[in-house]
């Protein structure tokens, strides 16, 4: 049996399409993945990301992680990675500084239990996950619609740092390419932020439209642009593991970015018809790569992806094509994000 988050029973109420999602049932879509995704774009939309962990970290995280965490602020958080010694990815996640050592660790759904036994080899930490769940509300009026239904005020909040409040912690952070917020709080505590905010007009959004969103904004996902056989060297995201200090798996990375053998690149066709992750990226009869992800995305009104090509095809406005096993979808090289939130 899946897991489930303390919001399910009110998905199913609300007649949510269930889908397994890394173990867990979560909603892949409410009233339609493209109402979903237009309403985070040009309103305020909420997602269940309750099945996704945090750990509290107390100690020198610093050589354990890629980010540079001793330039981090408290009230302030970042995005990096947790490698092994080859450079892998273990996973991606976000540090929040709660303190002068002080930390709070927050990891994807699936990777959770391995990144907990990894971590706590290395540094004291505690999993979250019985006492804590989480929602994202996101949209360019999140911050007005979370201060008005909750109660919650925002208006000094800045990008990446977060703020305590009596019943919750609450952090200017999202995965759609738009402004919002991620709220931290008891389980009993995030269902009722979940009811007020539905009661007041705040309509929810599934796992499709986070997709659609995300790849839009040219946000990675574990799983599909990174796993154990990628480095942030093939995954052309170097930048979030380029500090001074040593940190675990940083010589290996090095090396891999000496001798680059795939390199992540975006993508766009030339047709409505999408890409889809698995399907192999072809140069005349030479395979070259394999897609990551892809979607048809409708703000851009475009279909787009990432793919895994040979370094020699990554320049853009480089040309390849994508088998589907009926065709051959036209695809050149851009630049990513797809979308810039204006």
């Amino acid at each position: 049996m899946n897991a489930r988050t303390i919001l399910f029973e009110k998905h199913v109420l609300a007649k949510a399409r269930m889908v397994d999602f890394g173990g867990w049932d979560m909603p892949v879509q409410y009233d339609g993945i493209i109402a979903e995704h237009n309403r985070v774009r040009t309103h305020v939309g909420m997602f269940d990301t309750c099945h996704m962990d945090a750990f509290l970290i107390k100690g020198d995280l610093n050589p354990i992680v890629s980010q540079d965490l001793k330039t981090l602020a408290v009230g302030a958080c970042r995005y990096g990675f947790l490698l092994n010694e080859e450079a892998g990815i273990l996973d991606d996640q976000i540090c929040y500084r709660l303190g002068e050592s002080e930390w709070m660790m927050v990891v994807n759904a699936s990777t959770a239990p391995a990144d907990f036994a990894w971590v706590s080899q290395r540094i004291e930490a505690q999993d979250l996950r019985s006492t804590q769940s989480k929602i994202d509300v996101q949209g360019p009026d999140a911050l007005a619609e979370v201060t008005r239904i909750l109660g919650l005020d925002l208006s000094d909040l800045k990008r990446f740092r977060w703020k305590r409040f009596s019943n919750c912690l609450v952090s200017r952070t999202g995965y759609t390419g738009e402004d919002g917020v991620e709220i931290y709080a008891t389980h009993e505590a995030i269902a009722t932020f979940w009811d007020k905010l539905l009661a007041n007009g705040v309509l929810p959004c599934g796992l499709g439209a986070r997709d659609t969103l995300r790849l839009e904004a040219g946000l990675p996902l574990y799983g599909h642009e990174f796993d154990l056989t990628k480095s942030p060297a093939e995954a052309n995201v170097m930048r979030y593991a380029s500090k001074a200090e040593s940190f675990i798996g940083k010589d290996a990375l090095l090396e891999r970015a000496k001798n680059l053998k795939e390199q992540l690149v975006a993508f766009k066709l030339e047709g409505r018809q999408s890409a889809r992750n698995g399907q192999v990226v072809k140069q005349g009869d030479s395979v070259i790569g394999v897609v990551t992800s892809g979607s048809y995305c409708p703000t851009i009104a475009a279909a787009v992806g990432f793919a895994y090509v040979d370094p020699r095809h990554t320049v853009l406005g480089s040309t390849f094509s994508i088998d589907n096993g009926r065709a051959l979808l036209a695809a050149t090289v851009v630049e990513s994000p797809f979308y810039r939130k204006k």
